[in-house]
């Protein structure tokens, strides 16, 4: 590899390489970019769920597009990838990994431990749950320290107002600020503690209270000399972890539990309005029905039904797919050795709908994961 032809962007042509294997020849090289987005438009959101991209979903949501060409166009310069011509009237072009691309994917992963810091992140709900986490946390250390230091008048650091409004329903009551302010630094210390040095220096460093001014990402960037995309990874692996934990040891964290505690009744396992669908489906209304009562439209709920076919196997979906039918789709997607659609459809032709070969692709896809 030539080092004088991607010096600074390494480590993004790294992400970018990896994120790209299991898409080769089968969708766009833009693809990749909109998950790491966190695009949530249907081809993506089933990208991530069909190609197991989950720790790439939302990893970057603000990753300009002029970032990712000179990316991408880096790799081909490279021959990491090359383009793949799209074959048939409507194809869309796709590209190949090369030999030497897949050597540079393996070493880029273990230079970079990227293993180690996706890790956490199995689902594509977990990005958004680490951000509504920080900003719970950020402005709960924040109050609680103002709280301790007498000082109610400062500005919040998150503008949020739902984040806001949550975290003075913790502080509502005396004796509930009484106790956050004797325990939260105790919870967090123990949270925190096994995690590795560099880990809980990005995430304290960032904290805000009476007697501190959190540091931007890009300011601890600046002291540890790094990419301030690198450091984005053990920081969002730090929440994620978080999370896990106590979700796992609610008991040992009775305050810090508390954030990660869904609002709402819905089902875990799904984004929040997967779950309104699926509530709605278990009442036996039609897609036209829920489309109409939620107000979506019919293919925004047949997304949420790949959904729920992917996550939730006690679903019947035998109302929208006969068995033997998901099972012939199956087979022909093995046949075929690929998950589009289009091609998939080609050959089982036009009686099988769009909606049946997302649902058996996706159940075969949770069958896998459970």
């Amino acid at each position: 590899m030539n080092n004088r032809s991607m010096p600074a962007q390494e480590f993004l042509c790294a992400v970018a390489l990896n994120a790209l294997i299991p898409l080769a020849s089968e969708r766009t090289l833009q693809a990749a970019y909109y998950i790491l987005r966190g695009r949530k438009a249907n081809q993506t959101l089933q990208d991530v769920h069909l190609y197991h991209l989950y720790p790439y979903y939302r990893m970057f949501p603000r990753f300009p597009k002029e970032d990712w060409d000179k990316i991408i166009s880096t790799l081909l310069q490279n021959r990491l990838v090359v383009p793949l011509t799209g074959l048939g009237g409507n194809a869309k072009p796709s590209f190949l990994v090369t030999e030497i691309g897949s050597r540079q994917a393996a070493e880029w992963r273990s230079k970079y431990e990227l293993e180690k810091w996706n890790a956490p992140f199995t689902d594509s709900g977990m990005a958004e749950r680490t951000e509504l986490f920080w900003q719970r946390l950020h402005l709960l250390v924040q109050t609680v320290s103002q709280l301790l230091a007498g000082d109610l008048g400062f500005l919040p650091v998150v503008t949020d107002k739902k984040v806001q409004c949550w975290v003075k329903e913790q502080l509502a009551y005396q004796r509930a600020r009484a106790i956050w302010q004797e325990q939260l630094g105790d919870e967090l210390l123990m949270l925190w503690g096994d995690l590795p040095k560099k880990v809980q220096m990005l995430l304290a460093g960032q904290l805000s209270g009476a007697s501190q001014v959190g540091k931007t990402l890009g300011q601890l960037v600046t002291q540890q000399n790094e990419s301030p995309y690198y450091l984005h990874l053990p920081f969002r692996y730090g929440l994620a972890m978080s999370i896990r934990r106590l979700q796992a040891e609610a008991e040992q964290f009775p305050l810090l539990s508390r954030l990660v505690v869904q609002a709402d009744k819905r089902d875990a396992r799904l984004t929040e309005s997967a779950a309104r669908t699926y509530a709605l489906v278990q009442r036996g209304l039609s897609i036209a029905e829920i489309a109409a009562v939620r107000k979506i439209k019919q293919s925004t709920v047949e997304d949420h039904l790949a959904e729920i076919a992917l996550r939730c196997p006690e679903w019947d979906y035998s109302p929208y797919l006969d068995p033997a039918l998901g099972e012939q789709i199956v087979r022909m997607s093995e046949q075929l050795q690929t998950s589009r659609l289009r091609l998939i459809k080609d050959r089982l032709g036009a009686s099988v709908s769009y909606l049946q070969i997302r649902l058996a692709l996706a159940r075969r896809q949770g069958a896998k994961e459970t």
